[in-house]
């Protein structure tokens, strides 16, 4: 309902996964790493199995290439005002910083202050692993597309990164 499988892709795509590496001039598992690293990882539990996502997966297989398709969904104007009135540090979006107790994730509201929320249910952030101890999901960014597509165009003028002129290096 939300996503493809790993399996789901293995057992249906397979001609088209063989089309787009052929297009490509690469293997078929490179192809398919390809389209993991770009497309997967979306986490609705801790434990689940990670998703990819449909539209930019089908996409991909469909134009025989590994374009960034997630941003034609649109995306919505609410979360770039919100984010633009805070002052967010860009490395916690890849240094595990960024945290979320179980009733922020599911809070559909809305109304909450909490950019966290917004960000985990517009798909830009997913559940990257929890921390049993502090009863807390650690989230971060399901794939490459995401990544790339949400610093590249989204980000600047939006967040901060403190005592930096421009992003750490390994950022990217």
């Amino acid at each position: 309902m939300c996503g493809i499988t790993e399996e789901e892709l293995r057992t249906n795509f397979a001609e088209e996964i063989k089309v787009v590496a052929d297009r490509q001039k690469i293997t078929e598992e490179e192809c398919l790493e390809k389209l993991k690293m770009q497309y997967d990882g979306y986490h609705f539990h801790p434990e689940a199995k990670g998703v990819y996502n449909p539209f930019s997966l089908l996409k991909a297989l469909f134009s025989k290439d590994f374009g960034s398709y997630w941003f034609e969904t649109g995306t919505p104007t609410f979360l770039v005002k919100s984010l633009k009135q805070l002052q967010f540090d860009v490395r916690s979006f890849t240094d595990k910083t960024i945290f979320a107790e179980d009733s922020v994730l599911k809070d559909y509201t809305g109304d909450g202050a909490d950019p966290v929320q917004l960000l985990y249910q517009t798909g830009y952030l997913t559940i990257t692993d929890y921390d049993s101890k502090r009863r807390r999901y650690v989230l971060g960014f399901p794939n490459e597309e995401v990544k790339y597509g949400f610093l590249g165009s989204r980000m600047p003028g939006i967040a901060t990164c403190p005592g930096h002129l421009e992003l750490p290096k390994d950022f990217l």
